[in-house]
């Protein structure tokens, strides 16, 4: 069964995306980034979710 994803609407100040722009970095991948930080959590080089190293959860 395949796992559907969470979808969030969300404003963000035209200083992310110019940021975003600026870096390479997409506002997805920034904003999905910052809410596993949040969690505990990082990618690792395969696109998975893995604990930070050292993060107490």
């Amino acid at each position: 069964m395949l796992k559907q994803p969470n979808v969030l609407l969300v404003e963000v100040p035209a200083q992310f995306i110019a940021l975003c722009e600026i870096t390479g970095v997409s506002p997805q991948a920034a904003l999905r980034g910052m809410a596993a930080m949040v969690c505990g959590l990082q990618y690792d080089a395969d696109n998975r979710l893995v604990p930070l190293e050292g993060a107490a959860v």
